[in-house]
């Protein structure tokens, strides 16, 4: 979750269904299965009105299930929280225990006091704690993997909610940890191995890190939510994490000004806790019983049963190419968890050495940038509106302009000389809050009901084991051009938004060949 619950942003994944229709509009389409045996007709483009596989709209009326944003909120308010200073925490104790320096002089990295002896430590420091960063990333990312493999199947066959305790529980455990890691560091003046940490994100990595509340989360939306409503949800989903992330980036820098690093955790921790504890008691299970997919023989929740019916829900031919948009679709969400994953792994290691800030001004800078989108992504709604007055894509056209506002702040970030060029790229990124509810907007559309989990269980496996090239790719990128350019990854990373440009825009031209189908799909 280095971009959120990732990846942040990760992340992050890091990382994340349901359909909608002009209310006007009914149109429906079969399927094959792909024994190639007929199957009961579902709808291929979900519709506005109550449809097989959608629960009764009755059975949602309950203000409860509005309670899944600020769940999420307080989970992305904790994560972030505590992001920046573990990181700062991970650097500290690799100069103490690793490399042997004093208290004293370690504790001064990364602050205005900061001398060219410092500095010079800083930048001997800097690659072995982003080794120890990394290490994180790949325990995170691995043993979640493989879990996202049967999360769908498991949000489709025993509900959303179970997936989504599961992922808290992990979260709180981790900072519960590394607390307890945190304190005994300071009680021995810093000498605790940084790797300690590691261990903290072994409960996390258990328990499915961002992947099952991604997946459980969003399809939680897609089973209380029909019509045009549904990217609206997404929306508020996407903004309550920006929310999140904005206040916890916000309180961090004074809190760890004021207090001590395993403090800022232990808040973390309790968060985490008391939402998971609210959660139990408050928010009611999406889908129903009779909704869910059921297992006609022990066979069926093996793992090789689990994983042909993963793999055939994917890959399985659809109507009118959606296969082919489905699967692009899948891969724009996949580039931007990579780059958020593997930019977020050096940027703040990259603005202690390029801008020498501190943790305060770092958690400031944060705060602005989280800000700014998720004004943009609340403003979304009104602009999605005005778009659907306008044009049949109006969901595809946000996603575009959202991957236009990455690749010019992230080339912005590349080639800034002073601190206020990186506030520049603040506002260029203005709309980089929207490419993930519309993408999951458009690829919700395209599914029925008992699918959704299922695609988005691959999709999550892929954001969780994307770290593993993208974190590696990223530190390799920065540690070599540390001493000449280390702000060279962030011009990777609009590489990387510019083949999702082109790739949305593919998704475009095949849409104006069958107008009439897709218009319930990306308006």
């Amino acid at each position: 979750m280095d971009e959120e619950p990732h990846a942040h942003e990760n992340l992050v994944a890091k990382a994340q269904r349901s359909g909608e229709k002009d209310p006007e509009t009914d149109s429906t389409s079969s399927e094959e299965s792909v024994s190639g045996n007929s199957s009961p007709e579902v709808p291929s483009v979900t519709t506005g009105t109550e449809l097989p596989g959608d629960p009764p709209t009755s059975n949602h009326q309950s203000l409860g299930i509005y309670l899944l944003e600020p769940f999420i909120l307080i989970l992305l308010f904790a994560y972030n929280f505590s992001s920046t200073v573990l990181k700062n925490e991970v650097i500290y104790q690799s100069c103490t225990a690793a490399f042997g320096y004093p208290d004293s002089i370690c504790r001064l990295l990364g602050t205005k006091n900061a001398t060219n002896e410092t500095k010079r430590i800083e930048e001997q420091v800097q690659p072995y704690a982003a080794n120890v960063t990394l290490a994180m990333r790949i325990v995170e990312c691995f043993i979640p993997a493989f879990c996202g493999l049967f999360a769908g199947a498991w949000a489709d066959r025993y509900g959303r909610k179970p997936l989504l305790m599961c992922s808290f529980l992990g979260y709180g455990m981790q900072y519960l940890i590394s607390a307890a890691i945190a304190y005994f560091a300071m009680l021995n003046h810093g000498l605790v191995s940084p790797w300690w940490y590691v261990l903290s994100i072994v409960p996390l990595s258990c328990l499915g890190s961002s992947v099952t509340y991604s997946v459980a989360a969003v399809c939680f939306i897609g089973d209380v939510s029909v019509g045009r409503i549904r990217s609206y949800r997404m929306i508020a989903y996407e903004l309550a994490i920006y929310v999140g992330l904005l206040l916890g980036s916000f309180g961090s820098g004074y809190a760890y000004e004021a207090t001590d690093s395993y403090v800022v955790l232990s808040i973390s921790a309790v968060s985490i806790f008391t939402a998971l504890f609210l959660m139990i008691l408050l928010l009611p299970e999406s889908l129903p019983i009779r909704n869910r997919t059921v297992s006609t023989s022990s066979a069926d929740t093996s793992v090789v049963a689990l994983l042909k019916k993963l793999w055939s829900t994917c890959t399985k031919p659809r109507e009118h190419r959606n296969r082919f948009i489905l699967l692009t679709i899948m891969v724009v969400l996949f580039l931007t968890a990579f780059v958020s994953d593997g930019s977020n792994s050096v940027f703040y290691k990259f603005m202690r050495i390029k801008f020498h800030w501190t943790v305060k001004q770092f958690t400031e800078y944060e705060s602005v940038s989280i800000l700014v989108p998720a004004v943009a992504g609340s403003g979304g709604v009104l602009f999605l509106w005005s778009l659907r007055k306008c044009t049949n894509s109006a969901v595809l056209w946000l996603a575009l302009a959202s991957l236009l506002s990455h690749f010019s702040s992230s080339l912005m970030k590349g080639f800034a000389l002073v601190s206020w060029q990186i506030y520049v790229a603040i506002g260029l990124g203005v709309f980089k809050s929207l490419v993930n509810p519309m993408c999951r907007t458009m690829i919700t559309n395209l599914l029925p009901a008992d699918e959704r989990g299922k695609i988005f269980a691959l999709l999550g496996v892929l954001q969780s084991l994307s770290p593993l090239v993208s974190s590696t790719l990223y530190v390799a990128i920065y540690t070599r051009t540390l001493d000449s350019e280390p702000g060279i990854f962030n011009v990777f990373s609009a590489f990387l938004y510019g083949i999702g440009i082109i790739l949305l825009c593919i998704v475009w031209l095949k849409k104006t060949r069958n107008q009439v189908y897709y218009e319930p799909v990306f308006k």
